[in-house]
C-alpha cells in the first residue's frame, strides 16, 4: 500500500481535481449517452428503479430518485450496507453505485438482485466484481480519475449518468440540456475569486458548519457537508433548511457560520435564526437579500435543477479546499522550530 501524501500535496491535488471538473464532465456526458443508448428499451421502462451506494455514491443518487418519485415513478436510493435490501424482482432496476466497483456492500446488494432484477452498474473499474456481475455497465471515468482520493469527478459523473438515465427513460424530465452545465461550470470556477476568499472568512470559525438546502436537492447539501469532513476534517452536517428549524438549530452557538443552499421555502426563517442567535448565513444560488453572503451561480444553473446538481457541488468542494489549505497553513506556522 502506497503511503498518503502530505497534506499540502493533497490539498494541491484536490484543488486540481476541482479545475478539471468542466473537461472531464464533457467527455462523460458522451459516454454516459453512448452507454444509455445501447440499453435494452425495455429496462428503463420497468416500473420499480432501486439505487445503492455507500457515501458520496449514494448522495448522487438522492435527488435523482427525489426527481424520479415528482415525476411518478417508484423510485428509492437506500444505503448498500442496509439490512433490509429491496426485493429483486423483473419488475425492478438496479442501479448499483461504486467508483472501485469493489465496495462490498455494493456488490453483495447486485448479488442479491442478480439474475431476477436487471443491474446496472456504475463504476470506474470495468473489471471490478461490481462490472463483472452487472447486466450492463456505466464508466464513471472518462480521461481523469481523481488523484486526491476525495469523490468530486466521480461524485458529477454519477450525477450526471443519473439524470441522463431519468431523461432517457421520461423525456420530459429534461429542460435545457445537461451540456449547458459545462460552460456553466466553467464560469463559477473561472469567478470563484470574486467570492471563495469571503466565503471561507466566514465559516473558518473551528466551530461545527451547518449546512442547509432544499431536501429534494439532499444530495448537494449532503456532498458538501462530507467534503468539509473529508477535506479540513471540519465537523459539519446535513439538514433540509425547514427541518433544521425544528431539530437543527440547537447545537447553532453565537457567531456560528452557516452554508445554505437556498431555494427553499424557510430560507427566510432559518437565516432570521441564525442572526438572532448571532450566527451568519453563506448563501448559494437565488440571491437573499439578509444573507451574510452571497455566492451566485450562472442564470443556467438557477433555473434548471438537473444543471444545479452537476455545477453547485463545486461551491462546497472549492470552500473545503481553501478552508483546508488554511488549516495546513497554520499547522505549519505552529510547528515547533525544527520540525
Amino acid at each position: 500500500m502506497s503511503e498518503e501524501p502530505e497534506p499540502e500535496t493533497r490539498v494541491e491535488a484536490f484543488v486540481a481535481d476541482i479545475l478539471a471538473g468542466p473537461d472531464e464532465l464533457a467527455l462523460v456526458l458522451d459516454l454516459h449517452g453512448q452507454a444509455i443508448g445501447d440499453l435494452p428499451a425495455e429496462v428503463l421502462a420497468r416500473p420499480r428503479w432501486r439505487f445503492t451506494g455507500m457515501g458520496s455514491s449514494r448522495f448522487a443518487a438522492l435527488d435523482a430518485a427525489a426527481v424520479l418519485r415528482t415525476a411518478g415513478r417508484d423510485a428509492v436510493a437506500e444505503l448498500a450496507s442496509t439490512s433490509s435490501w429491496s426485493p429483486p424482482g423483473p419488475d425492478t432496476l438496479l442501479v448499483a453505485i461504486s467508483n472501485s466497483g469493489r465496495t462490498p456492500e455494493v456488490v453483495a446488494a447486485a448479488e442479491h438482485h442478480r439474475t431476477r432484477s436487471f443491474v446496472l452498474g456504475l463504476t470506474a473499474d470495468p473489471g471490478s466484481a461490481l462490472a463483472k456481475g452487472a447486466d450492463a455497465v456505466l464508466p464513471l471515468v472518462a480521461e481523469r480519475a481523481e488523484s486526491a482520493g476525495i469523490s468530486t469527478l466521480s461524485y458529477r459523473s454519477t450525477v450526471a449518468a443519473l439524470v441522463l438515465l431519468g431523461e432517457a427513460e421520461n423525456p420530459e424530465l429534461g429542460e435545457t440540456g445537461i451540456a449547458a452545465a459545462v460552460p456553466a461550470l466553467e464560469v463559477l470556477l473561472r469567478d470563484r475569486s470574486d467570492w471563495l476568499a469571503d466565503a471561507a472568512d466566514i465559516l473558518d470559525t473551528g466551530r461545527e458548519i451547518h449546512v442547509l438546502g432544499d431536501w429534494a436537492r439532499q444530495g448537494t447539501v449532503e456532498q458538501a457537508a462530507l467534503m468539509l469532513r473529508e477535506a479540513p476534517r471540519i465537523q459539519a452536517s446535513a439538514w433540509d433548511t425547514g427541518d433544521w428549524l425544528h431539530v437543527g438549530l440547537y447545537t447553532l452557538l453565537p457567531r456560528d457560520a452557516v452554508l445554505l443552499f437556498a431555494g427553499s421555502p424557510a430560507d427566510g426563517e432559518a437565516i432570521a435564526t441564525i442572526h438572532a442567535r448571532a450566527g451568519l448565513v453563506v448563501s448559494v444560488g437565488p440571491e437573499h437579500p439578509d444573507a451574510d453572503l452571497h455566492i451566485a451561480l450562472p442564470d443556467t444553473v438557477v433555473r434548471d435543477p438537473a444543471i444545479r446538481a452537476l455545477v453547485e457541488p463545486a461551491v462546497g468542494e472549492l470552500i473545503a479546499a481553501e478552508l483546508w489549505r488554511r488549516a495546513a497553513a497554520r499547522t505549519l506556522r505552529e510547528a515547533p522550530v525544527g520540525e
